[in-house]
């Protein structure tokens, strides 16, 4: 819901909001808060089954509890790993319960002591019920206390590192997850939004590129604890999109030295029967320990990147983009008493990339290089009280510094059959963003049931500079004559920063063990949009009976989205000029020039704006969700899911004319996306051997075509067509994905993935690059993959705790034609014929860890 716009309520007003938000937050923290802790000490150990014929194996996803006797701080649950290990590495000394509970195996549950700098070693055994003949090692469904109202798609660290994918990092796992879309462009859609319209956080900090909101902020996969997506949280505490969330939990260090180095065997590439070289060089290297005993702990992990891709429909050897970079993150963890934890992390993440939007239709003279360089450090502060109230405050800077480039000064050349010359377009941002946040989680109490209420306020700024500079683009007919000339005029000079307040307050509300509410609310104010916006939140979870088999969640609320930078000064872009031609080559009217200008839609008019700087628009979206989850069989869960989604306010470009005649190209507020999802999964996890999941997708996505985002990143398109609402590059109405892992005899591990969908959408144009027939009313050919990885763990001999994996993995196994491009132009001689088909992808797994 909107509130009235404050014209005048800026960047003073939003620094007075935020100093009320603490000041309040701050007061009402209860000064029997305030106790002082004493020393910590760690338990770790080994969670093992027992199967009907007396083998013991080691159980991985089990969930392990340690539960005060003195009803000191919270519960603390751990998962054990894929080698059924599992730590607490800090908790205050005291007595405790150890418990761990897996369906078809009797309860466990042990007392434990643990002393100031104890380092325990205590083992879980689950022993078989005598009633049930099967080994079935599963996580007891959760009472509704602790039930997610909003539970997002999850990816674990051993999922992460063992999938079947061509490149080991963030953005290429993400499309394992049914609701994450990998479009032909490269980039990713949530919800049926680009990434650049969602928000990626790393540990709670937001982690995009500060002027475009694109996912850049690179992060080794080895630092990676788990991937979480969630479509729409309904939580009061997130907010910044109006896509979907992505969250990562980084690893904490370890208090014992570890280490490992994966993907050491690089690539060798062969053409026409002779070695050329390499190909793909990944190498990882991690490790994790103390640094002060009991007090400082380190881990570092480091990724290398070289990487040289095909590019189906290209010759050789110009069907290549090289990408060079490499990725480290440090963590600094200092435990300054048991309850109070200090954490510091350095990301770096430099990149680049040659002839970055190659495809078959663009050749690398045509293409654009794209790079990076940057950083950000980030500390965390968490203290827990004894009363089980909990203070988390962090602070982050993140720099990233941008550019792309073509490859030379020639004018591009849009043909009806691809682009050649040189790509038109050369752009630098320089952009920092500063982040300072604090979350209060006040202590549970009770009145009409269970309430778990808590209070944060973010501040955050962003700033960039840059330019913008353009060479002429000219649209050929099939002949070679010239249909159309763009020119541009002057230098862009860019510059434009935006401050953002939030504030929230949220109450967990457990009626009983069958009925739970997530109510809360957000302030959201930015000084280059609405200075005050709310978005309410409400979540709901419920499971009648006793046994918890069924569970029902619903949730609503309103997400807005941080203003893109870009358009904070997007009038000082460089102008179009437009000339047409006959087809004789006579110039056929004077020269259109395209003034840049910012406009605010409303229902009577839209006014243009003196400066774009002064937007007075946040993008917006009212998204709910609806689902139920069903235990069939103690092997098999089934989950179903509606979500509805409504975005408004977007920032969309359209070239017009006024009605004095003026040719304006527009950046206007009035865009829309329209998105709504059934989702149906099974999980099948007939043992600790075995687990697969099956989703199936029915999704449509429409809104407008010409968002900011899709015109101007990462790359600015030549020619700007008036806008259109139609099906957007996301929409696939039916998907079907699968993805599992099964622990074969001989301690071989096999992790297969498949994904088959309806072909992304695409248009019909003319030789002016105007739709020709209704937009995105075309689609490409089903698209089929099946990847999968096996692999093998071996001791090493006389080098106890040392591990050497090996394996191999294959993308697109059946070797299906999926084609990445297709001639669209209707004067083309190849019109309608898919080019850039997909081949299969064999490599070879080798690591090594202790």
């Amino acid at each position: 819901m909107k509130l009235s716009k404050l014209t005048h309520f800026k960047a003073v007003a939003l620094a007075r909001s935020l100093t009320l938000m603490l000041t309040l937050a701050v007061g009402l923290i209860p000064a029997s808060v305030m106790a002082q802790s004493v020393g910590t000490g760690a338990l770790h150990g080994t969670v093992t089954a027992v199967t009907p014929d007396d083998q013991v194996f080691r159980a991985s996803q089990v969930p392990v509890r340690l539960v005060s006797r003195q009803n000191i701080g919270q519960p603390l649950t751990v998962v054990s790993d894929e080698n059924g290990a599992f730590a607490f590495p800090s908790v205050p000394a005291g007595d405790y319960t150890l418990s761990a509970v897996a369906e078809g195996f009797k309860s466990f549950s042990r007392q434990v002591a643990i002393h100031p700098g104890d380092n325990l070693v205590e083992n879980v055994r689950l022993t078989l019920l005598e009633l049930h003949q099967q080994v079935e090692v599963r996580e007891k469904a959760p009472p509704v206390s602790q039930a997610n109202t909003t539970p997002p798609a999850r990816l674990s660290a051993p999922q992460l590192t063992t999938a079947p994918v061509a490149q080991q990092k963030i953005k290429q796992e993400l499309p394992l997850m049914p609701g994450v879309i990998r479009a032909l462009n490269g980039e990713t859609y949530i919800k049926g939004a680009p990434e650049t319209q969602g928000m990626m956080e790393i540990d709670s900090a937001e982690s995009v590129d500060p002027v475009t909101g694109s996912f850049i902020v690179g992060l080794p996969i080895d630092a990676v604890e788990s991937l979480k997506v969630y479509p729409a949280p309904f939580e009061a505490g997130y907010d910044g999109f109006t896509g979907g969330l992505t969250s990562i939990e980084t690893k904490a260090p370890t208090g014992q030295w570890n280490w490992g180095m994966e993907n050491v065997n690089p690539k060798i590439r062969a053409k026409q029967g002779h070695w050329v070289g390499l190909q793909q060089a990944e190498p990882r290297l991690h490790f994790s320990g103390p640094l002060l005993s009991q007090k400082l702990n380190f881990a570092e992990a480091f990724q290398y990147t070289m990487n040289k891709e095909d590019i189906r429909g290209l010759a050789w050897p110009h069907d290549e983009t090289k990408i060079q970079g490499f990725n480290s993150f440090s963590t600094f963890q200092y435990l300054f008493s048991d309850r109070h934890l200090l954490t510091f992390n350095v990301d770096i993440f430099p990149r680049r990339q040659e002839f970055a939007n190659l495809r078959a239709l663009v050749p690398q003279p045509a293409s654009s290089d794209l790079g990076q360089r940057g950083y950000s450090l980030d500390a965390a502060d968490h203290y827990q009280f004894p009363s089980g109230a909990a203070l988390t405050t962090h602070f982050q800077y993140l720099q990233a510094d941008t550019y792309a480039h073509g490859q030379g000064p020639l004018d591009m050349l849009v043909t009806p059959s691809g682009l050649s010359g040189n790509y038109f377009n050369a752009w630098k941002r320089f952009s920092n963003q500063e982040e300072a946040a604090a979350a209060f989680a006040f202590p549970s109490h009770n009145w009409l049931g269970k309430h778990e209420p808590s209070v944060g306020v973010d501040v955050l700024r962003r700033a960039f500079d840059g330019t913008s500079l353009s060479q002429p683009v000219q649209l050929l007919r099939a002949d070679s004559a010239v249909a159309e000339e763009i020119d541009f005029t002057g230098v862009g000079a860019l510059r434009a920063q935006d401050t953002q307040v939030a504030g929230f307050f949220q109450d967990h509300w457990v009626f009983n063990d069958h009925l739970a509410l997530n109510l809360g609310a957000r302030y959201f104010g930015q000084s280059n949009g609405e200075a005050a916006d709310l978005g309410p939140r409400i979540g709901m979870v419920y499971s009648p009976g006793s046994g918890g088999k069924t569970v029902f969640r619903a949730g609503w609320g309103i997400f807005h989205d941080r203003t893109p930078l870009l358009a904070g000064d997007f009038s000082n872009n460089p102008e179009r000029m437009v000339s047409l031609f006959s087809a004789q080559g006579a110039l056929l009217a004077a020269p259109v020039a395209y003034r840049n200008v910012c406009a605010r839609s409303n229902r009577a008019a839209s006014p243009l704006l003196v400066s774009c700087s002064d937007l007075g628009s946040t993008p917006y979206s009212e998204t709910w969700r609806v689902g139920v989850e069903r235990r069939l069989l103690r092997q098999v869960i089934l989950s179903v899911d509606y979500l509805s989604s409504r975005t408004r306010n977007e920032f969309v470009v359209n070239p017009t004319t006024e009605v004095n005649g003026e040719a304006l190209l527009m950046l206007i507020n009035s865009g829309r996306t329209d998105y709504h999802d059934l989702e149906a999964s099974v999980r099948i996890h007939p043992s600790a051997r075995a687990d697969i999941t099956f989703a199936y997708l029915h999704s449509s996505a429409r809104g407008d075509l010409n968002t900011l985002s899709q015109v101007y990143v990462p790359f600015e398109e030549p020619v700007i067509r008036p806008d259109a609402y139609a099906d957007l590059p996301s929409d696939i109405p039916n998907r079907l994905t699968a993805l599992g892992t099964f622990r074969l005899p001989w301690k071989i591990t096999l992790v297969p993935a498949v994904d088959i969908h309806t072909g992304f959408p695409y248009s019909n144009v003319d030789v002016l690059q105007n739709y020709v027939g209704p937009p995105d009313s075309r689609r490409y050919p089903t698209y089929f993959s099946l990847n999968w990885s096996v692999y093998r763990e071996f001791p090493v001999p006389f080098h106890k705790g040392h591990k050497f994996r090996f394996g191999v993995y294959s993308i697109n196994t059946t070797d299906r034609k999926n084609p990445t491009d297709v001639y669209n132009n209707i004067t083309s001689p190849l019109f309608g014929d898919f080019t850039g088909l997909d081949k299969r992808i064999n490599g070879i797994i080798i690591g090594f860890a202790h």
